[in-house]
């Protein structure tokens, strides 16, 4: 546009601001993730109702899920208490069924589940997309990661939302963890941090 050798039109100014904000969003994202495993985020760390955390999270990702027909489920046990920072566990559990939304085939349904395991309560974000390899499985946290990097790259994926999910769990002191019986039979992502 500068040179001369595009004319400016409504589709150029569409393409620029649409390509400026997801370079902001990959900053903004990289920063997050550099304080994360810095541990330089302020965290505030309470004991937190793990239904109530699952219901809110489920209804943020509602009208994505509508939109391609899937149906959000929560099956969370009352009663259930987690210590951490509620914000830091909904954008970790936002990730997952973002992720479990763009992949799994339409109409298909997404649950999260939570259940107390030893001195840990665990969610579990479970799908029936395509499913993962063992070694896609062992490196699904890495950053810049991407199964399959062109459908990625087309669906709007920068390949760090499950390293800063990774990062934020480890602040808060627990793990994640991918399962799958491998492709075509759907994925589990796991969270699993302190009982409150």
């Amino acid at each position: 546009l500068e040179d001369g050798v595009i004319a400016p039109s409504d589709d150029t100014w569409r393409l620029l601001r649409g390509e400026t904000a997801r370079l902001t969003r990959l900053v903004e994202g990289l920063q997050e993730l550099w304080r994360a495993e810095a541990r330089q985020l302020p965290l505030k760390i309470a004991a937190v109702d793990a239904s109530a955390v699952a219901a809110d999270a489920v209804g943020r990702f509602a009208p994505q899920a509508t939109a391609r027909g899937i149906t959000l489920g929560s099956d969370v046990p009352g009663g259930l208490v987690v210590r951490a920072d509620r914000d830091r566990l909904i954008q970790i559990l936002g990730n997952y069924l973002a992720n479990a939304i763009r992949y799994s085939p339409e109409g298909a349904p997404v649950n999260i589940h939570a259940r107390r395991v030893g001195d840990a309560v665990e969610f579990a974000v479970v799908d029936h997309g395509p499913g993962l390899t063992p070694e896609q499985r062992a490196r699904v946290f890495e950053r810049f990661y991407r199964i399959d990097p062109s459908r990625s790259r087309a669906l709007g994926g920068s390949g760090i939302g499950l390293a800063i999910a990774r990062a934020l769990a480890s602040a808060m002191d627990g793990h994640v963890r991918a399962d799958s019986d491998g492709p075509g039979t759907g994925s589990t992502f796991s969270v699993a941090l302190p009982v409150g």
